[in-house]
C-alpha cells in the first residue's frame, strides 16, 4: 500500500475509522442464577424473551451508530455476540464478523468484538498475553503503510470493596497492554476502565504516553452538562453517575469523540422485560487513517 491509495478502493469510509465501546450490562443469553438486580436496582427477569429483547436493543444501539469496530463488555458467550451480529444484519443489513475473548466458555463476563465485514479481511484479532481475566482483545491491521492496534478492554471491577488490590490488578492489566503495543506507533485503547479520572490506572495511561480524548478539543460534549458514562443506585438510593469508560490514543489523528446519550431506562413498569438497556452509555471515536 502506498500513500497514493485510492479512496474509491479504501475498505474504510473515506479513510476514517469509527471505533465504539459499549458495556452492555449482562449481555447473556441466560443470566446467572445469582444475578437478581441490575446496577440501578431494577429486578432482572430471568426469561428468554427478556434476554433476547435486551440483546436486540443492544444491536439496535450499535447499528444506529454504524461503527467499523465495536468492543462490547459483559458479554456472556460467543452465542450472545453472534445473536447481536445477527440482529444488526436483520435490522440494518450490515454484516459484522464477531469474536469473543473467552472463546467457547460461557457463564463469565468477557469482551465481545464486532468488525464490519468490509474491513474484516485486513484485520487480525489477537488476545493480550497475561491480561488478568482475559477481558481484552486487539484488532491489528496495516493501512497506508502504517500498522494499527485497536484494543478493547474491561478492567477489573472495584465492586468487591478491595480497592487497593483491585487497583493493582488494573495496573497489571494496563501493563500487559502497554507491553503488547509497545512496538506499534498507531494505537487506540478503549473500554470500561472501572475507575475515575483521578485514579492511578487512568493516570498511568499518561505515563505510558497515551492521550485521553476527554482532555482534547476532539471531545464533543452533549447538552446534559456532564460526562458520566456509568450509572448505579443501591438500596433505593438516588441514581448516581461517573465516568469510567475511556478512549486513549497514540500517534493516530482523531476527528471527534462522543458519549452517545441513548435513553437507558424505561418509565414503563413491565416485569416481562428489563428496565434498562445498560448501566453504561457507549462511547465513539472517529479517527483519520491518512497521513
Amino acid at each position: 500500500m502506498g500513500n497514493d491509495i485510492s479512496l474509491k478502493n479504501s475498505p474504510f469510509n473515506v479513510s476514517s475509522i469509527r471505533v465504539m465501546s459499549y458495556n452492555v450490562e449482562w449481555g447473556f443469553i441466560t443470566l446467572p442464577n445469582d444475578i437478581k438486580y441490575d446496577a440501578c436496582g431494577h429486578k432482572l427477569p430471568h426469561t428468554k424473551i427478556a434476554q433476547d429483547t435486551h440483546l436486540k436493543l443492544i444491536a439496535k444501539d450499535i447499528g444506529i451508530v454504524f461503527p467499523d469496530i465495536c468492543f462490547l463488555q459483559e458479554i456472556g458467550s460467543i452465542d450472545a455476540i453472534q445473536l447481536i451480529a445477527n440482529n444488526i444484519k436483520n435490522m440494518f443489513n450490515i454484516t459484522y464478523k464477531y469474536y469473543y475473548s473467552n472463546n467457547s466458555e460461557t457463564g463469565y463476563q468477557g469482551v465481545g468484538l464486532l468488525i464490519k465485514d468490509t474491513i474484516s479481511e485486513i484485520c487480525n484479532v489477537k488476545s493480550i498475553p497475561n491480561f488478568y481475566l482475559n477481558r481484552a482483545l486487539c484488532v491489528s491491521f496495516e493501512y497506508n503503510n502504517n500498522i494499527y492496534n485497536i484494543v478493547g478492554v474491561h478492567l477489573k471491577s472495584l465492586c468487591d470493596g478491595k480497592t487497593e488490590k483491585d487497583t493493582q490488578e488494573q495496573l497489571g492489566q494496563l501493563a500487559a497492554i502497554y507491553k503488547f503495543c509497545r512496538e506499534t506507533e498507531n494505537v487506540i485503547i478503549t473500554g470500561d476502565f472501572n475507575n475515575v479520572e483521578t485514579s492511578q490506572p487512568i493516570q498511568k495511561m499518561n505515563d505510558y504516553k497515551y492521550s485521553n480524548l476527554y482532555d482534547t478539543n476532539f471531545y464533543i460534549p452533549n447538552i446534559v452538562g456532564n460526562d458520566n458514562t456509568e450509572f448505579s443506585a443501591h438500596n433505593n438510593s438516588t441514581e448516581k453517575g461517573s465516568k469510567i469508560d475511556y478512549m486513549f490514543y497514540r500517534n493516530i489523528k482523531p476527528v471527534s469523540f462522543h458519549i452517545i446519550n441513548y435513553q437507558r431506562e424505561t418509565i414503563v413498569d413491565n416485569q416481562q422485560y428489563r428496565s434498562e438497556t445498560s448501566d453504561h452509555l457507549p462511547i465513539l471515536g472517529i479517527f483519520n487513517l491518512l497521513n
